[in-house]
């Protein structure tokens, strides 16, 4: 906000100054929120959400598309969002990751099977030209109608799923092939390169 007041910061967002001022007193913002508070700044949406500060120049940005559903790192959920929009990512930030653009997609992390490596409400950056497993990866594949953050691995012709939050899903599960499974794309940042 540098100067700006508080009523003028969340005018230009075009929020609420009650909602911009539970968010400066330790409030978690919705992710439309996160992203008028993001574009009015000037810095991108990984930025603001990983806490990390903001080096003087920043670097160029680029502007990477939502994917149009939110992925379950708990127990899967598709919701599909009517509206696809565009989010601010630093391009030094994929750069370092060694992913282009165009392939490059941003979501938002729902639940808690992936801690500690994605918490929920985490910003992914999705690649989506990786589709082939590597053992061991975090991807972002559906099943039927429900997507899902996992680390998946391939015996044979079958297809494993592991959460990283053993306390809570202590056991890798075959995933089913009942229905169609789509591979998304390999998760390459959560806050951080993966």
């Amino acid at each position: 906000m540098g100067n700006e007041t508080q009523a003028a910061f969340a005018a230009r967002a075009d929020i609420s100054q009650s909602a911009l001022n539970r968010i400066l007193n330790g409030g978690d913002p919705s992710l439309d929120t996160l992203i008028a508070i993001a574009n009015a700044g000037g810095v991108s949406v990984g930025w603001l959400a990983t806490g990390e500060s903001i080096p003087a120049d920043p670097g160029p940005e680029v502007r990477l598309r939502r994917l149009a559903f939110r992925a379950s790192a708990g127990n899967g959920t598709l919701a599909i969002d009517e509206e696809v929009e565009q989010v601010p990512f630093s391009a030094a930030a994929l750069r370092r990751v060694h992913l282009k653009a165009e392939n490059a997609r941003f979501m938002i992390a729902e639940g808690d099977s992936m801690r500690p490596t994605i918490e929920d409400g985490d910003p992914l950056v999705v690649d989506i030209a990786d589709t082939d497993i590597i053992d061991g990866r975090i991807y972002v594949f559906s099943i039927g109608d429900q997507a899902l953050v996992k680390r998946l691995r391939r015996r044979g012709s079958k297809l494993y799923m592991r959460s990283d939050n053993r306390e809570l899903f202590p056991d890798e599960e075959e995933v089913p092939t009942v229905e169609p499974v789509r591979i998304i794309g390999r998760v390459r940042w959560v806050g951080r390169s993966l």
